[in-house]
């Protein structure tokens, strides 16, 4: 358990931090970090059900700058792995997301404005005429705070918390626990209906309530209503029926 909470740690460090900053917007959606999680902890296909889960409630936020609502890194890679390692079904796991992703705003706060001062000491490191460790304040310090406010708080809970936490969610109420997992279940569809209203368009919801049909009567899995709805769009674009409608956007 040491091991798979030490990779844990360096999973939300580096989802948190710049390691990889060309791949840091794939790294940070709890789809990808909770597969990740599942692969150490031995199930991936489990981590990958959760993190997809936590994932549609996200799916209608638009972060502008630095302004969001949650913190992708403690709601997809550490209530991933908490609710892995105390047994508790994905809709659970929805509701310890939404906890630790408000939770985890301190964090990504605190990143924001401690990467600003050493921004400054970059600055005054380059008006001293030097360049050549340039990259300690640019790269090195922001993901060593990383690890501070991301990685040692994903082990720590990985490590100590998550027998204790099991135990708290045994020794609950039945009521509660099922509160929690209505609760789980009812959020997916809030953030699916938050991202229906940013995209929505009238001369679209034709198209929407095919979508309904396959998936509600008909029964297809993901990938045949994906070739259904390309064929769709391909159709429309092939027939012209987009220059049709003028344009129009509602």
């Amino acid at each position: 358990m040491l091991t798979q909470s030490i990779l844990i740690g360096l999973i939300a460090s580096m989802c948190g931090g710049v390691f990889l900053e060309l791949y840091v917007w794939v790294f940070r959606n709890p789809i990808v970090e909770g597969l990740l999680v599942g692969i150490i902890l031995g199930d991936p296909m489990q981590g990958a059900l959760i993190g997809a889960t936590i994932q549609l409630i996200y799916m209608g936020q638009i972060t502008v700058g630095g302004i969001s609502s949650f913190d992708k890194c403690y709601a997809g890679v550490i209530a991933t792995a908490v609710t892995m390692l105390s047994h508790q079904s994905p809709e659970v796991g929805v509701t310890i997301a939404v906890t630790l992703g408000t939770i985890g705003l301190l964090a990504s706060n605190a990143t924001m404005t401690v990467n600003v001062a050493f921004v400054h000491m970059a600055d005054k490191y380059i008006g001293s005429g030097k360049t050549k460790n340039l990259w300690v304040y640019n790269w090195l310090l922001p993901n060593l705070f990383c690890v501070l406010v991301y990685g040692i708080p994903a082990f720590i809970v990985c490590y100590f918390g998550a027998s204790g936490f099991e135990n708290f969610m045994n020794a609950m109420p039945s009521q509660i626990s099922t509160a929690m997992t209505v609760i789980g279940s009812v959020l997916p569809a809030l953030g699916i209906g938050m991202m229906f209203k940013a995209v929505y368009k009238k001369k679209f919801f034709a198209f929407a309530i095919l979508g309904f049909v396959l998936v509600a009567y008909l029964h297809l899995d993901i990938i045949a209503c994906t070739l259904v709805g390309a064929a769709a769009a391909l159709l429309y674009w092939t027939l012209g029926l987009d220059k049709l409608t003028g344009g129009e956007t509602e």
